[in-house]
């Protein structure tokens, strides 16, 4: 079976990259061809004609006093610094993903050349992100004979953020969908309550349907490891509670943290410094940590699933609920910090954490997820 499978725009997001990548793994390994769908970072200059007035609007807005107005020529810069700052993650998207890249109304795919679609995974179902949500519950194939498949889509949040309008339409399209899954328990109730859809599903977040080896081979490619043996900091929101908690861990244990997030969208340090690393030596960053210190979703996917033990900072910002779901099944909610008290000594944080129960966890939950998308695309 010919498979499309739509999700967010690749662009630098590490999480977003590999949760497309292992869903096409995924996808083949059942016997389908793959294609993940890219509407990719193109930064789309203004009509020739708009140029002008757009320009001109944000100068004036610069001159308001008591504030710094838009960026001017923010689209010029952007196509212009994107290809650098993303150059040494380019070579995973294009030989691992291969993505086939399409306009943002998806207007490029043809009837015909696909058997079935997709939905998913990542915060696909959340209309800031996706932007034309309702191609993100695949409006453009109406009217086609195709299976229509959600794997571990997700809202990004338990508090749904449509209007009235946009949750009448991607109500009835949902309805058309062969087979439903999301990737957070809150998602479920969603579905239900508010999409009129109780067969929802919770299944695994596609990382986690590849074996941990699997992430070790990739990591074992990258020639500088420059977090062995210490503590990780991925931390995509830092304020000054989670640095304090950072430091805090890393005097318990008595060893130094790296800190695996690049500013590649901070204009205040040179270029050559906001350059992402390659996936191999991103993964290399969780396969050698000590501990790791984390406020993003693929980042205690991949601290459970190569058995790092794990702070998970609260993010509010970018949806608590995912995190919370997914440390709720593992029974590791309790790793979920919003801050530590001045007088912890941190013995708890320290202690162990029981990867046996965690892994039989995981393998059960592995197994329906893969029953689910093999009985989908049957």
């Amino acid at each position: 079976m010919r498979v499309a499978v739509i999700t967010l725009p690749l662009h630098t997001n590490y999480g977003g990259i590999l949760q497309a990548y292992a869903l096409k793994k995924s996808i083949e390994s059942l016997g389908h061809t793959a294609d993940i769908i890219d509407r990719r970072c193109k930064m789309v200059l203004p009509p020739s004609w708009k140029m002008p007035l757009i320009y001109l609007k944000r100068m004036v807005l610069n001159l308001k006093p008591g504030g710094k107005g838009p960026e001017i020529f923010r689209e010029k810069r952007i196509l212009r610094e994107f290809p650098y700052v993303s150059s040494e993650l380019a070579p995973f998207v294009a030989c691992e993903i291969a993505p086939r890249t399409v306009d943002d109304y998806h207007s490029d795919i043809g009837l015909g050349e696909y058997d079935a679609f997709v939905a998913g995974s990542d915060q696909i179902w959340r209309p800031k992100y996706f932007g034309n949500i309702e191609d993100a519950f695949l409006a453009f194939t109406s009217g086609w004979n195709v299976k229509r498949i959600a794997y571990a889509a997700s809202f990004g949040t338990d508090q749904l953020e449509y209007s009235y309008t946009q949750l009448e339409e991607c109500s009835a399209l949902l309805k058309n969908f062969d087979a439903v899954s999301v990737r957070e328990a809150s998602a479920v109730t969603i579905c239900d309550e508010w999409f009129d859809r109780e067969d929802a599903l919770h299944v695994l977040d596609p990382v986690m349907l590849l074996p941990p080896e699997h992430y070790r081979t990739i990591a074992g490619q990258s020639s500088s490891r420059p977090c062995r043996g210490k503590v990780l900091s991925y931390i995509l929101d830092p304020d000054h509670s989670k640095l304090s908690v950072l430091g805090r861990l890393t005097g318990w244990l008595g060893i130094d943290s790296y800190d695996a997030c690049i500013p590649d969208r901070n204009r205040d340090i040179p270029l050559k410094d906001r350059v992402v690393p390659s996936m191999p030596q991103w993964l290399s960053c969780f396969a050698d940590a000590e501990f790791v210190v984390t406020d993003s979703f693929h980042g205690c996917v991949l601290a459970i699933l190569l058995h790092k033990p794990f702070i998970a900072l609260g993010n509010v910002s970018r949806g608590m609920s995912r995190i919370q779901s997914l440390l709720e099944s593992f029974g590791l909610e309790d790793r979920i910090v919003q801050g530590i008290d001045p007088d912890d000594d941190g013995e708890y944080f320290l202690s162990g954490i029981d990867w046996t129960e965690a892994d039989a966890r995981l393998e059960a939950m592995r197994e329906k997820s893969i029953g689910f998308l093999r009985a989908a695309l049957k």
